[in-house]
């Protein structure tokens, strides 16, 4: 499946998969089940590099937090 590449703005900051794999402490497929959900959404640098948006993730633990 083609992806469309989406530049994300240079002022957000931003994690890569294993980033944030390692930052929730699950393994990479863990991610990639949250984004086929439709929990995550990926930034495209190319088909196979993405990045996901921190603010985007601190919202969702702040929501799984209950706050």
């Amino acid at each position: 499946m083609k992806q469309q590449i989406v530049l994300p703005n240079q002022t957000d900051k931003f994690l890569t998969r294993r980033e944030l794999a390692k930052r929730w402490r699950c393994s990479g497929e863990s991610v990639k089940r949250r984004q086929r959900a439709g929990l995550l959404h990926p930034f495209y640098l190319s088909e196979r590099k993405l990045l996901y948006s921190l603010a985007e993730i601190e919202a969702l633990e702040a929501a799984a937090a209950g706050e």
